[in-house]
């Protein structure tokens, strides 16, 4: 079987600076890899950038633009896929520019005593994620795939499930959809465009990632004052469109399991009812064989060790 093209977007706009800004450019790798961008006045970088034309800007504003104010990042990510396509590509991998962490974590059942592990940023590891989702985007008829937010899960028994994805993925430019919709949820609405052609869309569960924080974070740079400005109206759109599907609030509650205790900020959240399309998998074999060379790679071999506790006896006299 011929190696598929493989192509590394990060989408970004109006975040000048270097790596510091956007951090996901620290990471190295051996692919082709490229910034869409619809503003990259000020950027310092030796990914190459690529800014979308002026003809495309305005066929997507009177096509595919839903509002005034939140259309650049799915502009650029629709571009991201007709730049690829038009440059010979089989894969494009989309990357948010604010990552600043990938992660493998696990779990190992020993006499009946679960672990769970964790392993971050090692080298390679955004090598490492690019070729699972390759073989999981041969070996199945999923048009993208991706992992999920640090957090928010706890490792499973199983390490692929059909989810939403956001943030880091892969699409199969042989059949995903031309482009990404707003307003503010247009992976979102990608997903669930892809369950209506009947593409499904899976999660490598071990696979994680974590991003620059937004509710104690003062940065209003790239799409983020929109954001704050929006509130609940983001995903006003969603509801119109999506309204058995999609919800969403303004909340206290945390947005994952490793926030402090004491965080007052309030903080939008989406919710999400499952789709299920249905995987169909030509082949499991290299799936398997992809998943356990990875985890031979990053698992860490724990000795057994006992542990003694000696309680102290109250002294009653």
């Amino acid at each position: 079987m011929t190696e598929p093209r493989i192509l590394i977007a990060e989408i970004s706009g109006k975040r000048p600076g270097t790596s510091k800004q956007r951090p996901t450019e620290k990471y190295e790798t051996m692919y082709d890899k490229v910034i869409i961008s619809n503003n990259s006045e000020g950027y310092e970088t030796d990914w190459p950038i690529v800014n979308v034309p002026d003809d495309y800007r305005e066929w997507y504003c009177a096509n595919i633009k839903n509002s005034d104010n939140a259309w650049y990042a799915p502009m650029n990510r629709s571009y991201a896929i007709k730049w690829a396509r038009e440059n010979g590509y089989d894969y494009l991998v989309q990357l948010d520019d604010n990552i600043i962490q990938f992660e493998i974590a696990y779990m190992e059942t020993v006499n009946g005593i679960t672990q769970r592990y964790r392993i971050i940023d090692k080298p390679q590891m955004l090598d490492d994620y690019i070729e699972m989702f390759s073989t999981v985007l041969q070996n199945t008829n999923a048009a993208m795939v991706g992992c999920c937010l640090s957090g928010t899960t706890v490792p499973e028994k199983r390490f692929l499930a059909e989810r939403y994805v956001y943030s880091i993925f892969m699409l199969k430019l042989s059949s995903c959809p031309d482009v990404f919709q707003g307003d503010f949820e247009d992976d979102i609405e990608y997903r669930l465009k892809c369950a209506q052609m009947g593409l499904p869309v899976v999660m490598v569960i071990p696979l994680r990632y974590g991003k620059v924080g937004q509710a104690h974070n003062k940065d209003l740079s790239g799409c983020r004052a929109e954001y704050l400005k929006a509130g609940l109206k983001r995903g006003e759109h969603m509801g119109k469109l999506y309204g058995d599907i999609y919800s969403c609030r303004m909340t206290h509650k945390r947005a994952f399991t490793g926030a402090r205790e004491d965080d007052e900020a309030i903080n939008f959240r989406h919710y999400l009812k499952p789709v299920k399309v249905g995987v169909v998998v030509y082949d499991m074999q290299p799936i398997n064989d992809c998943i356990s060379k990875l985890l031979s790679k990053y698992a860490e071999h724990k000795a057994d060790k006992t542990i003694f506790k000696i309680k102290k006896r109250k002294n009653k006299g």
